[in-house]
């Protein structure tokens, strides 16, 4: 576009991040620069477009109308970009890695102890796990697939359920021995009832399901990891509903045990996403195969009643 002056790729990054942000340090971290790189690219980007981006206080950045008008075109323009880079980079035949977001419990609490196999069995495919977290709408074109707990339902993406959907209601053995014992669904009420934050209406159902109307005096504690979730119940900080397939070692060992036989089917679990245009790619379609041969792995076992106490 003859007359019209474009920014280049990298002010274009570094005014992303920092809009992502709202902060220049952590965007500054996020792309291995220093906060004053960045606050240069932010000051040239504003200069070469003649209006203020950013509002700057001492509770960090703020975007102005024109800043978020700004982020709203170029946010689109950027995921094009980054989209056609990998595509074209899938087109180089010597390329033999997958790079993999995952979030951390469940790389923990399931693909850790499972991946040697796939390892072994595809040693000319390695695959690069990443635990950072990213936007919601630029994964499909940074990584090749991207592991997320929701319900099956992503824009533009091929979703493949995993494990997590059984939920079990579980406590140390020494929280329950310690007070009075739970025996009937009432008694829940008397300890923290550990939370995820991402599945705020999982207790409201085990209310309904167990029939009790908690009022004004419930405990939720809400955390936003089950990693974090996990070792509150074990160390007797409360009880909690977390997918069975990632406390099959505490259920086992008796480090925790199950309340009332409660089990919920949760209609959120984790799902290896990929774009769909990239679902028939030969490397991420083999990895895809071994995780569908692993569908619901964790969750056999005793399902427990409801208890209709």
């Amino acid at each position: 576009m003859p007359g019209v002056q474009i920014p280049s790729t990298q002010a274009l990054k570094v005014f992303e991040a920092s809009a992502r942000h709202l902060s220049i340090t952590y965007a500054a971290q996020e792309l291995c620069l220093t906060p004053s790189a960045v606050s240069k690219q932010l000051q040239s980007l504003e200069e070469s477009l003649g209006v203020v981006l950013f509002k700057r206080g001492k509770q960090g950045l703020r975007l102005t109308g024109a800043g978020q008008v700004y982020l709203d075109c170029i946010k689109p323009a950027m995921i094009k970009l980054a989209e056609a880079a990998l595509q074209v980079s899938r087109q180089n035949p010597g390329r033999r890695e997958l790079r993999v977001q995952v979030l951390p419990a469940f790389a923990d609490r399931w693909l850790i102890s499972r991946y040697p196999e796939f390892a072994g069995a595809n040693p000319d495919l390695p695959v690069r796990f990443d635990t950072s977290v990213v936007p919601d709408e630029i994964f499909p074109f940074t990584y090749d697939a991207y592991v997320a707990l929701g319900e099956g339902v992503w824009p533009g993406c091929v979703a493949d359920y995993i494990c997590g959907s059984v939920l079990v209601l579980v406590a140390s053995p020494r929280l329950l021995e310690g007070q009075t014992p739970v025996r009937t669904a009432e008694d829940l009420i008397q300890y923290p009832l550990l939370a995820h934050t991402d599945l705020p209406l999982a207790w409201v159902r085990a209310f309904e399901d167990l029939r009790i109307k908690p009022g004004t005096g419930v405990n939720l504690v809400p955390w936003d990891y089950y990693s974090v979730i996990i070792r509150s119940a074990c160390t007797g900080l409360g009880i909690a509903l977390i997918p069975k397939c990632f406390i099959n070692q505490e259920l086992g060992c008796g480090e925790l045990v199950p309340v009332l036989g409660y089990t919920q089917r949760s209609p959120f679990g984790y799902y290896l996403l990929c774009a769909r245009a990239r679902q028939d790619d030969p490397a991420l379609s083999r990895f895809r195969a071994w995780l569908r041969a692993r569908r619901g792995e964790g969750e056999e076992g005793p399902v427990w009643a409801v208890c209709t106490a």
